[in-house]
């Protein structure tokens, strides 16, 4: 994979280049890496970059790009790329050369500090205009690239892909930020820019960072997803095909120049509707490339099994499929060495998952996946609609649907859930809490704290109230246009989408996501609910969209969801769970640091192993990864930070 690094300030000179490549190794170290480091006066800009990366599909053979006195660093695959050309050239600006680097390099002299505004793909990138003495840092929405910033010791400002580049440099600080690996030990959402170290900030999804010699450092956001018209114009069948004509392009430019491209191809709508505008692309150019789909095969009667929807989506395009048996991917994979290597805590459930559909792409000789991610929150909606029947008075239209969902005899508590709890204002949760003993109502976004979570840690450090205070501000009336929204701005998914990109290109393979893009998104944006949920049906655009590309049989309604990962993830834990807490909470960290009560811990894990149904299940996975992380982050060289940890939980204790 590729990694950036940066250090801006009077003194960044003071690192040598032996300093820059060890920040650089500690992020990436591959002996086949190809590295530049760039100086200027009050600059220092480096990249190490994978030799696969250097296709001109890619990030491409430049490393560090200068043109007079502006300098970039990037990490990024750009996107309608003859669009962006032809937008320079209404500006009047001619990019100097092919590669990524050179494109953005061009849109900064075309649009200055709001040149990640012009860009559609995936990047990461930082510029350093020498003659202006200002570095400007951005990251695309999605974050599939990830960029973190801090300030060092002597004031030089750090940029680097991860916190390892950063904690590399002298003059780092190392100390351990207590309550964002909390956090992520509860599970909750985050979405602050807080990371598990108190002096790196994570620059968040479409964010834009610049700093000039004298000012204040300021943050802005290149990108927030416009507000939601619903008008309902083009008609339904008109916007069908516009979907089309949208997503058959959006894969166009995703795939790969260079060779064949993979898809990561399951049995539901989203990967399918990819794969078909994909292999309907290529027909139309005759190209001699292909669209190799790569499943997961699950055994017959698993909740997962969608093997004969698969075999029948390939059918229709004459592909081959690469199978991978489920049974072969372990969920926990040297949990300890793999929380070693983690710059955080945080840790995806289903990593070994990614990484074996990443190692499928590489069966093919393919370095290109394709994936379905962005469908779900597009194009269908939860039952939070039922909110804005009740809410504007349409009780006949929310009877008929709720009759029509097959919730008539689901009770009045569910009714609560879904029609009446997300109307009601913040003074009225308020009462609610407080006639619930202090207790709040969870809504169906949240995430309610487990009961493992000490709570005079929880009180000390307002640990309840941190999601609903770094969730996105999202104004929107009705709520299912505000579901919409808020998943496509909560920061929590911009983490993920970095988490799995950088494990698939430690395989050496680049996810790529065409439903993720930024004009599909802003035209469904502009379609109704009823379009995303109506009676039995969902995701009715996607589907008409895709007639004739896919089989009836496909893209018919079905009865219920199909190809559910969580029996692996249920069986997994509950076989696995259990032995490893005994080993590694015998003397639990996050218990010595006054996060958790481990026997109360160690009881849940019990009952769950046993079968018991939890809602914190996933709570359970994130405070052992979380553990494993502070246990392993103790032992290598941030014990020093441990030790204060400790010493900030007794001076709270005392307090």
């Amino acid at each position: 994979m590729s990694v950036i690094l940066a250090v801006v300030g009077d003194d960044s000179a003071a690192i040598d280049d032996a300093g820059i490549r060890r920040a650089l190794a500690a992020m990436h170290d591959a002996p086949d890496d190809r590295v530049a480091i760039w100086r200027g006066a009050g600059a220092a800009l480096a990249v190490a970059r994978q030799p696969w990366e250097l296709s001109p599909s890619m990030s491409g053979d430049a490393l560090v790009v200068t043109d007079g006195e502006i300098t970039v660093a990037a990490d990024a695959t750009i996107y309608y790329r003859d669009d962006l050309r032809a937008a320079l050239a209404r500006a009047r600006v001619a990019a100097s050369g092919e590669s990524a680097s050179h494109l953005i390099l061009a849109a900064y002299r075309a649009w200055g500090a709001d040149c990640a505004a012009h860009l559609e793909g995936d990047f990461a990138f930082v510029i350093w205009d020498g003659s202006a003495k200002r570095v400007v840092a951005a990251r695309d929405f999605s974050g599939k690239r990830t960029l973190y910033h801090a300030r060092l010791a002597n004031g030089s400002l750090a940029l680097a892909t991860s916190p390892a580049g950063v904690l590399a440099l002298p003059g780092a600080n190392t100390g351990l930020n207590l309550v964002a690996i909390a956090e992520t030990a509860a599970g909750l959402w985050g979405g602050s820019s807080e990371t598990a170290y108190e002096s790196i900030r994570v620059l968040q999804g479409a964010q834009t960072l610049t700093l000039e010699r004298g000012a204040e450092l300021r943050l802005h956001q290149h990108w927030v997803p416009p507000h939601a018209s619903t008008r309902g114009e083009p008609p339904f069948e008109e916007a069908a095909i516009e979907l089309r004509k949208l997503l058959t392009r959006a894969v166009a430019e995703r795939l790969d120049t260079e060779g064949d491209t993979t898809i990561w191809l399951s049995g539901g709508w989203d990967s399918p509707a990819v794969f078909a505008a994909g292999a309907s692309a290529l027909d139309a150019r005759n190209s001699s490339h292909k669209l190799l789909p790569v499943s997961i095969s699950y055994p017959e009667g698993d909740q997962g099994r969608e093997d004969e929807l698969i075999r029948a989506i390939a059918a229709r395009w004459n592909a081959d499929v690469h199978w991978l048996d489920i049974q072969n991917i372990p969920f926990f994979d040297h949990p300890a060495e793999r929380a070693q290597a983690r710059d955080e805590p945080f840790a995806h459930p289903f990593e070994m998952w990614h990484r074996s559909l990443a190692r499928g792409t590489r069966a093919t000789n393919s370095r290109v996946a394709l994936e379905g991610v962005g469908g779900d929150q597009l194009f269908q909606v939860s039952e939070v609609f039922f909110a804005d029947l009740l809410r504007t008075g349409r009780l006949g239209k929310l009877a008929r649907e709720w009759r029509a969902k097959g919730m008539s005899g689901s009770g009045f508590r569910t009714f609560f859930r879904w029609a009446i709890q997300p109307n009601l204002s913040r003074p009225a949760l308020a009462l609610a809490q407080l006639a619930r003993g202090g207790r709040p109502l969870v809504g169906y976004l949240e995430r309610a704290l487990p009961p493992w979570i000490t709570p005079s840690f929880v009180r000390a450090h307002a640990l309840g109230s941190r999601d609903r205070l770094y969730a996105p501000r999202v104004t929107h009336r009705d709520r299912s246009d505000r579901e919409t929204a808020w998943y496509l701005s909560h920061q929590y998914f911009p983490k993920v989408f970095g988490v799995t990109s950088n494990f698939a290109r430690d395989e050496g393979v680049e996810i790529r996501s065409p439903l993720y893009d930024r004009r599909i998104i802003e035209f469904a944006l502009t379609r109704p609910r009823e379009e995303r949920s109506q009676g039995t049906e969902t995701k009715r655009l996607l589907r008409a969209a895709m007639r004739g590309l896919l089989p009836d049989s496909i893209l018919a309604p079905r009865a219920k969801r199909t190809g559910e990962t969580g029996g692996y993830f249920t069986r997994s834990m509950r076989q696995q769970l259990l032995a490893m807490v005994d080993t590694v909470f015998e003397d639990s960290q996050l218990a010595r640091v006054g996060v958790i009560d481990a026997l109360a811990y160690r009881q849940s894990v019990v009952e769950y192993s046993k079968g018991v149904q939890s809602n914190f299940a996933v709570g359970l996975y994130f405070t052992l990864q979380a553990e494993l992380w502070l246990r392993s982050h103790s032992k290598n060289g941030t014990s020093s930070a441990f030790k204060e940890l400790s010493s900030k939980r007794a001076a709270v204790g005392s307090g």
